[in-house]
């Protein structure tokens, strides 16, 4: 399964410039044009991590998908109830309803539903969106030293995405590489992900309500 949906927002490995010891200074600035190139999709879609990613945030996805499911009854409710608003309110105009005691209380109530079942189905969403913000993060912490240490290894003193690149020769491509030495490492087979509420992805002033006031 291709995943691309999953890291569009993650630009990890854009580019990486590596610090070193004074002593390896000299050796550090010969190699500062020294440029390797890797696919950051093929990571995400080939390794065994990347597989493994998207297989535990399709689970998320479904538990999230069974509880939106819930909100069906109310989705038809609330679609009858406007059915019925607009049939009592027909010849009126907006001002009428407004200034009906009658009517105006059921639109407000009406829309009242509605607001509350749209916050319910976007927190859902939310949570999705941060259990996949926390993957792709925790994919990025164990995917970069690998990159690093083969950029190293070659010579380089800069790794590009291929995404950015021009053009870039078949030699200067560390993908595979990369691949291979991430799917031959124990720690690197198993990706972390768990479900996170959208509170976790929130702004911290937004998450805590009164904050600067």
């Amino acid at each position: 399964m291709r995943l691309l949906s999953f890291v569009s927002a993650a630009a990890i490995a854009s580019a990486a410039l590596l610090g070193a010891p004074e002593a390896q200074a000299q050796r550090n600035r010969n190699q500062a044009a020294s440029v390797v190139v890797i696919d950051y999709l093929r990571i995400v879609n080939e390794t065994v991590l990347g597989r493994d990613m998207a297989s535990k945030l399709q689970q998320i996805q479904a538990q999230v998908n069974t509880e939106g499911q819930a909100l069906a009854p109310e989705r038809q409710s609330l679609a009858q109830e406007a059915q019925r608003l607009q049939q009592a309110r027909r010849n009126m105009t907006d001002e009428q309803v407004r200034n009906s005691a009658t009517l105006a209380p059921q639109f407000q109530q009406y829309q009242e539903r509605a607001r509350q079942l749209e916050l319910r189905a976007a927190t859902l969403r939310g949570h999705y969106e941060c259990s996949q913000n926390f993957a792709v993060r925790d994919f990025g912490v164990m995917v970069n030293p690998v990159i690093e240490s083969v950029m190293r290894s070659r010579g380089a003193g800069v790794v590009l995405n291929a995404a950015s690149a021009h053009y870039a020769a078949p030699e200067n491509d560390i993908t595979a590489t990369v691949i291979q030495q991430l799917d031959q490492g124990q720690a690197t087979r198993t990706a972390t992900v768990a479900r996170h509420p959208v509170t976790e992805c929130l702004p911290q002033q937004a998450a805590q309500p009164g904050a600067g006031n």
